[in-house]
């Protein structure tokens, strides 16, 4: 989703620092880790020349897309464990998901929709100057079809990593 935006440019440096704190796994810490505070799209909202809650999804779709880049057993393990939590049964493969299995996909779907809800919420306690959005609302408010394709976007990536490497 990203585009090829310069270095200097603010949207692109917060997204790749953002990727570089998810491929670090130092998301939930990442008010902590040394940045430029006057090029981050999420510390000065606006800053981009984009709508700030765009700006603040892309940078969560693309640190999903970091931390689990392909449909894979570690990301079906916490797909079943959301599920048993649920009260669902827990018995989703990557074969049934790549099948298309419908209530298989929904539990996808749910998955990618949390993991995007939990990134916003880590991104609003990023700095004193970051944004709180929650994805309901957003949705609520007009939102709903950015939304819609940030979620098909990861599932679409991480279905053609899975299915390449099956090959």
């Amino acid at each position: 989703m990203i585009g090829n935006q310069g270095e200097d440019d603010p949207f692109h440096y917060t997204v790749s620092h953002f990727k570089e704190i998810a491929r670090q796994n130092l998301f939930a810490e990442n008010a902590g880790v040394a940045h430029d505070m006057d090029r981050c799209a999420v510390c000065n909202p606006g800053i981009a020349g984009r709508d700030p809650f765009s700006v603040y999804l892309e940078v969560i779709v693309e640190s999903v897309l970091v931390r689990r880049p392909g449909l894979d057993e570690a990301l079906v393990a916490e797909i079943n464990g959301d599920r048993a939590m649920a009260g669902f049964d827990a018995d989703l493969t990557v074969s049934r998901l790549l099948e298309g299995d419908r209530n298989a996909v929904d539990s996808w779907v749910s998955w990618v929709r949390e993991a995007l809800a939990t990134g916003l919420g880590l991104l609003s306690i990023h700095s004193p100057t970051s944004l709180d959005f929650d994805l309901d609302e957003q949705e609520s408010i007009g939102y709903g079809p950015l939304i819609a394709s940030s979620i098909q976007h990861i599932i679409g990536q991480q279905r053609r990593l899975a299915t390449a490497l099956r090959k």
